[in-house]
């Protein structure tokens, strides 16, 4: 048996960046990925014992990621995604994306567990990269603040339209160095 490790989630050990830009201060990032745009159906004729067949569907919806990020004193969560920080509410991000050419890739970059912050060594990485990112609504006004409250945490729900794994399938795909980012995808 190869000799196998667990992986560290937080603590550094997985991060999101945006573009080339590492996305700081994230309370908790979530990704739910794509889905089927419909369930399977068995076909099952009524004088059939069972189904003669099931069908799939041959296409996926969206997947999303949500961001709850904390809020800093000088600048909004969105702020951090290098390419929206002169937005000033959601519909000038939504603008602000649909003028870029190439879309947005957001990328997770997974760190074995044992590694040096001295010696990170990137071809040891493991990363998954999501295409097509919009920002699809941005919690920036609500909020509950009382005598108690220390840190302010915001909500950001990005749609992505597909990803790539690094570990999975590297012979189907050509995998090339991404110029900006440094990384493999």
């Amino acid at each position: 048996m190869p000799r196998s490790r667990v992986r560290v989630g937080g603590s550094g050990f997985t991060t999101f960046h945006w573009r080339n830009n590492l996305i700081g201060w994230a309370e908790n990032v979530t990704v739910n990925p794509v889905q089927p745009v419909a369930q399977p159906v068995a076909i099952q004729p009524l004088n059939a014992q069972r189904p003669i067949e099931i069908i799939t569907p041959g296409a996926h919806a969206n997947g999303t990621i949500t961001l709850t990020l904390t809020e800093l004193y000088n600048q909004s969560v969105w702020q951090r995604l290098s390419d929206l920080t002169g937005s000033n509410d959601i519909v000038d991000i939504m603008r602000t994306i649909a003028a870029i050419d190439q879309g947005i890739t957001l990328t997770k970059i997974i760190r074995p567990g044992a590694f040096n912050t001295t010696n990170d060594d990137p071809t040891t990485f493991k990363h998954e990269t999501f295409f097509n990112v919009v920002v699809a609504s941005v919690e920036d006004q609500g909020e509950t603040i009382d005598v108690r409250t220390m840190e302010l945490n915001k909500q950001m729900t990005l749609w992505y339209t597909h990803s790539l794994k690094s570990w999975i399938n590297r012979g189907s795909y050509q995998w090339v160095r991404d110029t900006r980012t440094g990384f493999n995808g």
